[in-house]
């Protein structure tokens, strides 16, 4: 086995993929129980992957992603956890606790592809734990489908709290959106709510006061409390790179001061023999295109090293 590649997002299953054609062998491990990552939440099409069919959702594309993997010869280890990371570059010593056991794989190569995950703050998660009005990231088809007709508080100031903030409302709801600094949305998408009357818009809000009620939640966005049916927080999205603290000291790869693991134009990272892939990494426009370009890139890297040792 020549690589064992950690996230089955549109990254990881990209690499996996690109060393099997290169009659490389490698194993994926996913933390979750399906495959896909973030992208199995999108129902927007991926406007920026020129070829894909018109109109078509990010989450029909990852079914189809899904579909394309399971039909290779490529292991595929599902609501397995890294627990450790061990041995020394070119040797790594990799612990898992699959759903059956415990075990320990020996690889020479090891490709981190965890992702990203939705950014919010401690008080946001422990309300989110109180009460299931409040929605951390992007809405998956059932809890769109569950919000129509109500009032919706949205936290942020980018593209998807204003295209969320667009559909809502086209859902019947009553829709406020608060940034804590400036609007940051592409103009067409502010402009467009600017002049929906369903639509209230406030920046520099900061932190909105939020606390759980029976029906729903009970928000400040700055001109005294009000009831809303649902808040949803777009605040962005942090790297999943804490998994590198799993790794012995000596193994842990740099990290940028947001968190994004280091790499150079090989995917390659300040460790011998491991790389980053995907959102995880510092990219400057994140998209599918660009997780399934960087997947290719490290498998082609990995494959330059062990036919020629570049």
């Amino acid at each position: 086995m020549h690589a064992l590649i950690l996230g089955a997002g549109p990254a990881g299953l990209s690499c996996a993929n690109a060393l099997h054609s290169f009659g490389l062998a490698a194993i994926v491990i996913e933390h979750g129980s399906e495959i896909g990552g973030a992208q199995r939440a999108n129902f927007h099409p991926n406007l920026w992957l020129l070829g894909s069919p018109p109109n078509e959702p990010g989450h029909v594309m990852t079914a189809r992603m899904a579909q394309h993997f399971a039909t290779l010869p490529i292991a595929l280890y599902r609501q397995t956890e890294l627990v450790a990371v061990r041995g020394e570059p070119g040797c790594f010593e990799v612990d898992l606790l699959s759903p059956d056991e415990p075990l320990t794989l020996v690889v020479p190569t090891l490709v981190i592809a965890t992702g990203t995950r939705p950014r919010s703050t401690p008080t946001l998660r422990v309300l989110a734990e109180q009460t299931s009005a409040v929605y951390i990231g992007p809405l998956t088809e059932a809890a769109r489908n569950q919000l129509t007709d109500c009032r919706v508080l949205i936290l942020g100031g980018g593209d998807n709290a204003f295209d969320h903030a667009r559909m809502l409302a086209e859902q019947g709801c009553a829709v406020t959106v608060c940034a804590r600094g400036r609007f940051n949305a592409r103009p067409h998408f502010i402009a467009d709510c600017a002049n929906a009357p369903s639509i209230c818009l406030h920046e520099h809000c900061g932190e909105v006061p939020l606390a759980a009620t029976q029906t729903g939640v009970l928000a400040d966005p700055g001109q005294g409390f009000e009831a809303f049916d649902a808040v949803v927080c777009l605040w962005g999205y942090q790297p999943n790179s804490e998994i590198v603290q799993r790794f012995e000291p000596s193994l842990r790869p740099h990290r940028l001061p947001a968190g994004h693991i280091d790499t150079n134009r090989w995917q390659r990272t300040s460790v011998a023999h491991l790389y980053a892939i995907g959102d995880v990494t510092d990219t400057p426009q994140p998209s599918v295109a660009v997780a399934v370009a960087q997947g290719l890139t490290a498998a082609r890297a990995i494959e330059r090293h062990i036919r020629s040792g570049e």
